[in-house]
This record gives structure tokens, C-alpha cells and sequence, in this order.
């Protein structure tokens, strides 16, 4: 399996859908009640995106996209139009000896909370990290979402990001049926699954 630094050319609207998904086992006892276990750790997006009245010149990048994934096989690049952005969102704490952190999204309702690892930044975005307020240059692996300090940040100290993030996915069928209702029509959906990120830097 490869990880494809190209996205597929898309352009959402009418039909779109996607979201989160969790993988939960419910089993309802005799009384009433249920028990629950999550099997997932981390929620894995989903999206189908629908292709309506596409030029044939239009077409040509998606089949492109699906011949070179070779279909479910390997992953590319998906920006997620629902959730792509981070804004001074907290990572971690300095501790005086580590040098690298995920970069993440953290969700608190009631106390209760989910940290949404980010591995994917676009190659011509910059993020922004600041140290206690203080912007910092870092080392950014694009790929897994990983940043890198030339010193440790000192203990206690803030850690925040800031920028622009992308989807590691890959198709979620082999076959990509497409209508032709006219010489100058075609339509068509593809369904998108989220992958983990590459266990080594692609580039």
C-alpha cells in the first residue's frame, strides 16, 4: 500500500455527505439495560461524493485518481469541506525533555473529551505553533502530522497550532461506474474511507 500525495479533484454540493463513524458493540441484557464497548479508539471519516452533468475533460482527473490508487489500494489526499481547519488548538504540556508532539484537536463537552489526532498538512500551507503565546518555528512532518523542536519545550509550558489539514483516504470500492446520459454528461459517485497516516514520511 502507497500513500499518494495528489487529492481527488472534487467539487462538493448537492448529495454530498460524509462524517465521523465509531465502532461501538451493544449488547442488550434481559433487564432493559445495554453494554457498551467501543472498539475503535479514534472515529474514521467517511464521504460519498456525488459527480453530476461532469464534462468528459472533467471526468479524466477522477479516473485518473482511481487508476492510479489502482482502486482500494492505495491512499490519497482528502479535504474533509465539514472540519479542516485548527485554531490555537492545545496539544500538550512542555515537560523540558520532549521534542516532538501530534498535532490534534481536543473535544470537551461536559468534561467529557475526544482528542482527534491530525496527520495530513497540505504541502503549501504553513501552520502556525505558538509556545506560551510566543510564535515558534518548528519541523513539520506533512505526512503524520508530527511537529519537532530544535529544544524542548520547557516544563509546563503551552503548546498550541494553528492551520489548514487534509484526510488520509483511500477508495472504498474497485469498480467506478459512471453514466453517460448525453455526449457531454456524466455522472457518477465515489465513496471515501479514512486511512491511518504512513508509517514513514511519503516525501
Amino acid at each position: 500500500m502507497a500513500y499518494i500525495r495528489g487529492y481527488l479533484e472534487t467539487c462538493e454540493g448537492f448529495g454530498w455527505e460524509g462524517g465521523p463513524q465509531f465502532n461501538t458493540r451493544v449488547v442488550t441484557l434481559a433487564n432493559g439495560f445495554e453494554r457498551r464497548n467501543g472498539d475503535w479508539a479514534e472515529a474514521r471519516r467517511k464521504f460519498t461524493i456525488p459527480f453530476l452533468n461532469l464534462s468528459r475533460e472533467r471526468y479524466l482527473p477522477i479516473l485518473n485518481m482511481f487508476y492510479a490508487a489502482k482502486g482500494m489500494l492505495h491512499c490519497f489526499l482528502y479535504r474533509d469541506p465539514t472540519d479542516n481547519e485548527a485554531i490555537d488548538e492545545l496539544i500538550g504540556f512542555g515537560d523540558g525533555i520532549r521534542t516532538d508532539f501530534q498535532l490534534s484537536k481536543l473535544t470537551v463537552v461536559d468534561g467529557f473529551t475526544y482528542q482527534r489526532n491530525v496527520y495530513a498538512i497540505p504541502d503549501d500551507e504553513t501552520i502556525e505553533v505558538t509556545v506560551d503565546s510566543i510564535p515558534t518555528s518548528v519541523l513539520v512532518d506533512k505526512d503524520r502530522g508530527l511537529i519537532l523542536f530544535d529544544a524542548a519545550p520547557a516544563s509546563n509550558a503551552e503548546i498550541r497550532w494553528s492551520g489548514i489539514f487534509d484526510v488520509w483516504v483511500r477508495f472504498n470500492q474497485d469498480y467506478l461506474p459512471f453514466t453517460l446520459d448525453n455526449p457531454n454528461a456524466m455522472n457518477g459517485q465515489v465513496e471515501l474511507i479514512e486511512m491511518p497516516p504512513p508509517v514513514q514520511p511519503v516525501s
